[in-house]
């Protein structure tokens, strides 16, 4: 063996002492062999004393029989190291784009504030499901009694940092004018999306150090996320939703200011595409002109969006009359090129947030929902999709057109679906179908709706009933 001197056999020969020649302290290493294991597993025994390193060896070897007998990896990795290999891994599917780059922040956000914090340097083979209840327990308290509430009373009991941004004065060239930094707002609890969210890194992170060989497959059972009730999303009633786009018609011009009179008519088309197309608000901010069609099926046009989201690029189609929004949106006469995007401030940059949707909602007394919920600009998504089931649209059509699956829509909006059709499923017929003409039936649908080219298929959206697209 390279660099090996003073090798000695103790223990029948399974351990093997020896010192390297490449090392000034001499310190003693042992190699030892396993059962099963073809090639031996090293340790420095951290002993320059003969005897003390003996016994440091045997001690090893027992370390080495019991994680054998509780089939465990032999070799610890700490669940840092493996979090910053399954880190890498992340980032080299962003960058082949199998992974979103919201994706890989949010996976890198994780790691850095709570995973790796909490389990740090502890052996990833040794983590069991009682230690991941703890951390539960522990994450659920970060913001509130954690280490969460302290760093954000360290800021509140820190002096203001002062900014002083250059602004430009007409005749004297610049001043400074003084700013205080927005100090962070105290976080509640997790919610369950979250924490859901959050689980789904750390097995990445487990199911990782499972394809290195350093997780035992035991393991896998403590890492199913917890089942928790599924909370109505908030949206609006179509009531509520009539109200609002009734309201918006009089606050846009409720203002003597010009740059308040853009910015609202703005935001009121914005609400209006969103809740007429159900694209989703992080799909809305990289839309840009080339990405809008037209599909028409020789008796009426729909607007199409072509959206790159988190499941993908996909077509969107909006429901009928939202052509008007976006001829608004063109009556700003700038930034109206094939890739110049939709919603874009005046330099032509895309809109990351419109901060006054939450005003819009105060304004209007439609803040929170029936159940106290406040309501987000994901509300409008969630409204497109209970208006659709309330218009009886299908439901595969209607997951392919927001780019989720008929289990998240059953989840979240099952409680709209169940009213669709109810004149006709609780009628009374002479024959009911079966269930193997219902499935055929589904089927059937699923199979017309897989064809990309037909983007409305005859039935499966009321062409009819277009009111909640009324402006």
């Amino acid at each position: 063996m390279a660099h090996a001197q003073n090798m000695t056999s103790i223990g029948d020969g399974r351990i093997k002492l020896y010192q390297r020649d490449d090392v000034k302290n001499a310190v003693w290493q042992c190699r030892i062999k396993m059962k099963g294991y073809r090639v031996p597993i090293r340790r420095t025994t951290e002993e320059t004393d003969f005897e003390r390193a003996k016994e440091r060896a045997f001690q090893i070897l027992g370390e080495l029989n019991q994680r054998a007998g509780q089939n465990l990896p032999l070799k610890k990795r700490s669940f840092d190291e493996i979090a910053e290999s399954y880190l890498k891994i992340v980032e080299t599917e962003t960058k082949e784009r199998r992974k979103s780059p919201g994706r890989q922040a949010i996976i890198a956000g994780t790691l850095k504030r709570y995973l790796t914090p909490y389990f740090g340097k502890r052996d990833i083979s040794t983590i069991n499901k009682r230690d991941f209840l703890e951390y539960r327990t522990w994450r659920q308290d970060y913001w509130i009694s954690g280490p969460g509430a302290e760093r954000l009373s360290a800021q509140g009991n820190r002096k203001p940092k002062m900014i002083f941004p250059l602004q430009r004065r007409r005749s004297t060239g610049f001043k400074s004018v003084k700013r205080t930094k927005k100090i962070t707002k105290p976080r509640l609890a997790p919610t369950q999306a979250t924490l859901k969210q959050e689980w789904t890194v750390l097995r990445g992170v487990f199911l990782h150090g499972l394809d290195l060989g350093v997780v035992p497959t035991t393991i896998l059972p403590a890492l199913k996320h917890q089942v928790a009730k599924v909370a109505r999303r908030p949206a609006f009633t179509p009531d509520e939703w009539k109200h609002l786009y009734q309201f918006m018609r009089r606050w846009r011009k409720d203002s003597k200011v010009d740059r308040i009179l853009k910015s609202r008519a703005l935001l009121r088309e914005y609400v209006l595409i969103l809740c007429n197309s159900g694209i989703r608000k992080g799909e809305a901010r990289k839309l840009k002109w080339r990405n809008l069609g037209i599909y028409t099926n020789g008796e009426r046009d729909w607007v199409t969006l072509n959206v790159n989201g988190k499941t993908g690029p996909r077509t969107v189609v909006c429901q009928p009359g939202s052509e008007r929004y976006f001829k608004r949106i063109k009556r700003r006469e700038h930034h109206l090129g094939p890739d110049d995007y939709v919603f874009c401030h005046e330099d032509g940059k895309p809109i990351g947030d419109f901060g006054g949707f939450d005003r819009l909602l105060e304004l209007a007394g439609l803040t929170h929902d029936s159940e106290g919920h406040k309501r987000t600009i994901y509300s409008l998504r969630h409204t497109y999709a209970t208006l659709r089931l309330q218009h009886g649209t299908n439901v595969y059509w209607l997951k392919k057109n927001m780019g989720t699956t008929v289990d998240m829509i059953e989840r979240h909006y099952g409680q709209t679906s169940v009213l669709v059709g109810a004149e006709y499923e609780t009628a009374r017929r002479w024959r009911s179908r079966s269930k193997a003409e219902q499935k055929l039936e589904d089927e059937t649908i699923a199979t017309a709706l897989a064809d990309s080219a037909v983007l409305v298929p005859e039935g499966v959206v009321d062409l009819n009933k277009d009111d909640d697209a009324e402006d």
